[in-house]
């Protein structure tokens, strides 16, 4: 489960900001204005003067005092300005820390003040910083120029070797996308063949019964070959829904290598179509064939029939269209019919109306329970619809069933309330879990006080050697809306006088959960806890999307494997979000002195700006001052890592990963997102590219789905 990532467009005045404090203090100092021209103005004189008398005009529009240099309240204010331009709410602390951190890198901390030439040194030491002094648009014009044609518009050889390497990248284009997913496109394959010799074989018969022939024409031979293939698709559709048959089935050995199971759910919708396709295939085959039957002679109709019908056969149209639609076949066919037509539009708005999609779509099982009993009249071979669909029909049912009993019910052990309005639930472990519990898993949960019969899935955030299971979850929809009020107030109204005002979460009075109702079905196999094919391994969390990648990382504190480097990264708009999961930060940070666990936060509700002078000096201080001593300024405390702001160049992560994969002598990575289909898009399209690009080298790209 996670959040929708994404970043608003905050680049705004400070006056348009009344409400921030931070605005407020410097427009009080005078300093407001002049910091926001100063933004810009050596923007306009870059146009005309060059990158050296740019910077040198930046410095002097920072000197708010004209005094030939850059004392530390100018500093500070300035950065406070850059800081509330992009809506990055910090205290007051951390940007003086910052400042600090930036003299220290130009030896002026004694000091107090910078000086020309250390500001002009600055960017002399870091051409990075650079950027904020190019003109807008000079790197497209560079690299337009790059790749723009010299000479004649005459093909030359050039232009044949330029095709001859198109044809090839067509190739390699599909030898790589063979590569991610050949397992996929082997099933599907398979499936296909399926439905051709399910198709083939009933046309095949009923293209040699004469009798049928005589009364329906060609049509039955469509109409029959239709229903077989749905016969099939039917008792398909429901396999990629039954979570504990193939959670078990994840369990057997080297399974995963020949099997897609992180591929389910995506056939699940592949055979819905199917279903919708081969339906009205033989819906429209039987319009045909009723039609037939109305005009058939009658002696041919009790050929085919016998007495089936009746002793006697209407002679009217309308009443041999009555007669038909009156049979079981006709009664069941309507019910299917309609269920169909009411279940399928449903599924363009799942994401928007979720629950109207959920109710709906158990229309499907009523269809299927009419499909068992749609052939019982026998007309024109005994019935066998019911034996196609009833095994994987249990599968699916007795789980259902079994989770709405009271075994199902588990004991609450902590009900916690996070900064960033994250609820934290801790139950007790259920014995059956034992021989199945592995890291990235995920369970249904339900909270009959909220809802009797709504389940929803949620990743563990426990780790499989835990005597517990927890679970995160914000706030993203009605039921979560709902459960987040519930135990919110559990944890607000705790009259516990122990708890600290300024803990980072708020936790339930245990009096006060010991009647909560909370029943768990589960675990249930998921795509990240293939985590441990690869040596190399990408985990990325956006927002609440990082509770299985968390489940994964205590793991892997436990007990790495083979796994010799990890490459975490977190997505999130809040800043308060990196309070969630502090203590897990610092375990890695004291556990991992090989440093096997790459950690990278990205808070994305910040605009980054690489041409925004004093955004640009701010990370340059966050950096400096993490590399001499790991402390990471946002975060308050000592990490591995830093935030860094602003959405990740998945390019430029995913090529430094492979970077640091090839120094390993490690070919393959598996990347592991969960997280908006925006990001996974852009992720995925990546990862492709890169490894496109690199036939030694290979992403293998998994987004987590329920």
């Amino acid at each position: 489960m996670a959040d929708s990532e994404g970043i608003k467009d905050s680049n705004v005045n400070s006056e348009e900001e009344p409400d921030n404090p931070v605005s407020d203090k410097n427009k009080q100092s005078g300093r407001g204005d002049s910091v926001r021209i100063s933004i810009r103005a050596f923007q306009s004189f870059l146009h005309t003067n060059g990158q050296a008398a740019a910077i040198q005009h930046a410095f002097h529009e920072l000197d708010l005092q004209k005094t030939g240099r850059l004392d530390r309240s100018d500093l500070t204010a300035f950065m406070e300005e850059a800081c509330a331009l992009v809506k990055l709410e910090l205290d007051h602390k951390i940007v003086q820390d910052a400042v600090e951190a930036l003299l220290e890198d130009v030896g002026a901390e004694e000091q107090n003040y910078m000086t020309l030439e250390q500001f002009e040194e600055l960017f002399r030491r870091h051409p990075d910083l650079l950027a904020c002094f190019e003109e807008e648009g000079s790197v497209a014009i560079r690299q337009s120029a790059l790749k723009a044609p010299v000479g004649s518009d005459k093909l030359t050889a050039e232009d044949f070797q330029l095709e001859e390497v198109e044809n090839e990248q067509v190739w390699v284009h599909a030898h790589t996308r063979w590569k991610s997913q050949k397992l996929e496109y082997l099933w599907f394959i398979v499936y296909m063949c399926a439905n051709i010799i399910a198709f083939t074989y009933k046309a095949s018969v009923y293209s040699n019964r004469d009798d049928a022939l005589a009364v329906f024409g060609t049509c039955i031979i469509v109409a029959r070959g239709s229903a077989n293939c749905l016969n099939l698709n039917c008792a398909l559709i429901l396999l990629p829904l039954c979570r504990h048959a193939l959670t078990r089935l994840r369990h057997v050995p080297n399974l995963s290598f020949y099997f897609p199971f992180d591929a389910v759910l995506e056939y699940h919708i592949v055979i819905g179509m199917a279903i919708a396709v081969f339906a009205t295939s033989h819906i429209c085959a039987h319009i045909c064939d009723f039609y037939r039957f109305a005009r058939a002679d009658e002696t041919d109709i009790f050929t085919l029939f016998g007495n089936k019908l009746g002793d006697e056969i209407p002679e009217g149209i309308g009443a041999r269209w009555a007669l038909m639609l009156q049979q079981p076949a006709g009664i069941t066919g309507l019910i299917m019919t309609s269920c169909l037509l009411v279940a399928y539009p449903m599924t363009q708005i799942r994401r928007k109306h979720f629950n109207v999609f959920w109710g709906t779509h158990h229309l499907l099982l009523v269809m299927l329970v009419a499909l068992c009993c749609h052939g019982i009249g026998n007309l024109l071979e005994p019935f066998q619809s019911v034996y196609w669909v009833i095994g994987p029909l249990l599968l699916y049912i007795i789980p259902r069933v079994w989770r709405e009993t009271p075994l199902s019910t588990v004991e609450v052990l902590d009900v916690s309330l996070k900064k960033g309005n994250v609820i934290g639930l801790k139950l007790e472990r259920p014995t059956s879990w034992d021989p199945l519990i592995k890291a990235g898993m995920y369970a249904f949960l339900n909270i009959p006080k909220v809802s009797r019969v709504e389940w929803h899935p949620f990743t563990l955030t426990s780790a499989p050697g835990d005597d517990y299971i927890e679970f995160h979850f914000a706030k993203v929809g009605d039921w979560t809306g709902a459960v987040h009020d519930l135990l919110g107030d559990l944890c607000r109204n705790n009259n516990n006088q122990d708890e600290a005002p300024d803990a980072t979460e708020a936790h339930a009075n245990p009096q006060a959960i010991r009647d909560l109702v909370v029943r768990v079905e589960g675990p249930m196999g998921a795509s990240t806890q293939g985590f441990k094919d690869y040596p190399v391994v990408v985990l990325i969390g956006a927002g609440i999307g990082i509770t299985p990648m968390i489940s994964v990382l205590r793991e892997l504190l436990r007990d790495h494997g083979k796994m010799k480097r990890t490459f975490f990264y977190w997505t999130t708009r809040d800043q308060n979000s990196f309070e969630w999961f502090t203590q897990i930060m610092d375990d890695i940070f004291e556990a991992d002195p090989e440093n096997r666990i790459q950690i990278r936060h990205f808070l994305t509700s910040m605009k980054q700006d690489d041409r925004d002078l004093g955004a640009v000096l701010f990370h340059h201080a966050t950096r400096a001052r993490h590399h001499e001593t790991n402390f990471d300024l946002i975060l308050g405390q000592h990490t591995h890592h830093q935030v860094e702001v602003g959405r990740p160049n998945w390019k430029e992560e995913l090529e430094s990963v492979k970077v640091a994969s090839k120094e390993i002598n490690c070919n393959d990575c598996g990347i592991y997102l969960c997280g908006p289909e925006r990001m996974a898009d852009s992720v995925a399209d990546v990862s492709f590219d890169l490894s496109k690009k690199d036939p030694d080298f290979h992403f293998y790209f998994t987004k987590e789905t329920f």
